[in-house]
């Protein structure tokens, strides 16, 4: 009897055993298909967008705590729709990438990273500063992408001098409302003390206090490298803490001068060829060292890419240009609608621009055909009618690319008219736009360098051409994205040998 109740007693405790087991391994299983339904499937607190699979990259265990502190969270504010569990972590960009990016830099360029941040982290009245500007009396500073698309000259410049690099943008707004650096990349903010120093209602070039140097004037040819090299003498004998510097002649042309010489400077024998708006292969490694998106803009894209279903390098990008150049069938309309908007998407235009926008779709599956396609374009009108719409690819082929479907024009930073009547908030979709496209794995862009920038930042590996420099459509395939190898033949600053052979070298086996 003992017996038979101590075997009862026994096999009662061995099955509580074994139900306790039980819970403690199901229940974090339970808890994940909740959480993975409630905030993918049901949207979690208010029907909020799912968080971006985007985020979420491969864990091994000894990243785990390291990818937690990576998220971030923010609080809501009335000027956008987010919501308090949101993360703004996106694999695209970040501290997590920026390590990566100084690696592939060539070496002058990460010499002078360390140097600008040894000064920056130990700044002294000793320290001097070399500010990119953009006044808001400044006749014009070019959008967003004509501004950064000679940044890798401008680092060059500054690294020779040597000065400290940092950008002080007020027009439209300042680019820290958009942009930070990453914690370990280059600090390109400027002091504080720089705002005080600079009088907002007088041009860079009249500035009292800071003065300014147009680096590419200096004779009457005014060929790039005498004349950077005039005004790096003079800097380098100038006392003044904070010097300006700029760009005079903000053409094509003139920017693919100063491109072309940062490019001698960092490859050897042979270097990439640059085609009208292009951007050097490395400024999506520059890019990267030097920016990353601030939270509530990051939390945007995580929230569309979510939406959309986008995942980095799993989709291709097309960009269309609908507002320039003003080919004769919008010219009827009698509007500047280039930088200021405002073009009718109505009759002639609507048919020139879906021919255009269908051939870069086209242009776009034939980069790689298994992707799904992310469209934007400069026109609200034209992105609705192409993520509504059905683009043949053939008589039996048919694809509609995902898109946002935003309610107003985009803004373009570049307008004059509109610098003040704006908050920085209504400039998010430009940067939105641009960073959802540096995530893509291929990119059809045409005109304006707008596009050309958001395949800069995927490394200009896979991209396509659509229009020709004036505006009309270019059909697929064809060789206008083709990367070519062009010799190294002309000089460099002071005759200098500064690159770094090894690793450059060997990035440009794939080229021409």
């Amino acid at each position: 009897m003992r017996e038979s109740q101590h075997r009862r007693h026994r096999s009662f405790n061995e099955r509580m055993m074994l139900f306790l087991m039980t819970v403690t391994i199901l229940f974090p299983i339970q808890q994940f298909l909740f959480l993975h339904y409630y905030y993918y499937y049901d949207g979690g607190l208010n029907n909020s967008l799912p968080v971006a699979t985007v985020v979420l990259r491969p864990m091994k265990k000894d990243t785990i705590e390291h990818e937690k502190k990576s998220h971030l969270e923010t609080k809501r504010t009335s000027s956008d729709n987010i919501d308090n569990d949101d993360h703004s972590f996106l694999t695209m960009y970040g501290s997590h990438r920026a390590l990566d990016s100084i690696k592939k830099l060539p070496a002058w360029l990460q010499n002078y990273i360390k140097w600008h941040r040894d000064q920056t982290q130990n700044a002294s009245n000793d320290t001097k500063y070399v500010v990119i500007t953009c006044m808001p009396k400044d006749g014009f500073c070019g959008g967003l992408s004509d501004r950064l698309r000679p940044l890798p000259f401008l680092l060059l410049f500054a690294s020779q001098v040597p000065r400290v690099l940092c950008i002080h943008f007020l027009k439209p707004q300042s680019l820290e409302n958009f942009l930070l650096p990453p914690s370990n990349g280059l600090d390109w903010r400027c002091p504080p003390e720089v705002a005080s120093l600079l009088d907002e209602s007088k041009e860079t070039a009249k500035q009292p206090i800071i003065r300014a140097y147009n680096i590419d004037r200096c004779n009457s040819k005014n060929q790039i490298v005498p004349c950077a090299q005039t005004k790096i003498d003079y800097m380098r004998k100038d006392d003044g803490k904070y010097l300006s510097i700029k760009l005079v002649s903000n053409d094509v042309a003139s920017i693919n001068k100063a491109l072309y010489l940062f490019q001698r400077h960092s490859y050897v024998d042979r270097m990439p060829s640059l085609d009208n708006w292009a951007f050097v292969d490395l400024m999506g490694d520059i890019f990267r060292v030097m920016f990353e998106p601030i939270t509530p803009l990051a939390i945007r894209i995580n929230q569309t890419m979510a939406q959309l279903g986008l995942v980095e390098n799993h989709y291709s990008s097309v960009h269309t240009r609908c507002r320039y150049p003003v080919y004769p069938a919008a010219r009827h309309q009698g509007k500047q609608v280039d930088k200021e908007g405002g073009l009718l998407f109505v009759n002639k235009t609507k048919d020139a621009l879906i021919d255009i926008m269908e051939n870069a779709i086209n242009c776009a599956h034939q980069l790689d055909p298994h992707l799904p396609i992310y469209f934007a374009s400069d026109h609200d009108d034209a992105t609705r009618y192409m993520i509504t719409h059905d683009t043949h690819l053939n008589s039996t082929q048919y694809i509609r690319p995902v898109g946002i479907n935003r309610k107003e024009e985009p803004l373009h930073m570049g307008n004059l008219e509109e610098s003040h009547e704006h908050k920085a908030i209504d400039y998010f979709s430009i940067f939105e736009d641009l960073l959802i496209i540096g995530g893509s794995k291929c990119v059809a862009h045409g005109v304006g360098s707008f596009g050309s920038f958001g395949a800069a930042i995927t490394g200009n590996r896979c991209r396509a051409i659509h229009r020709k420099f004036n505006g009309a459509l270019v059909k697929c395939p064809n060789d206008r994205a083709l990367k070519r190898l062009v010799p190294i033949t002309e000089p460099i600053l002071y005759g200098q040998n500064t690159q770094n052979t090894a690793n450059l070298v060997a990035d440009l086996q794939g080229i021409g």
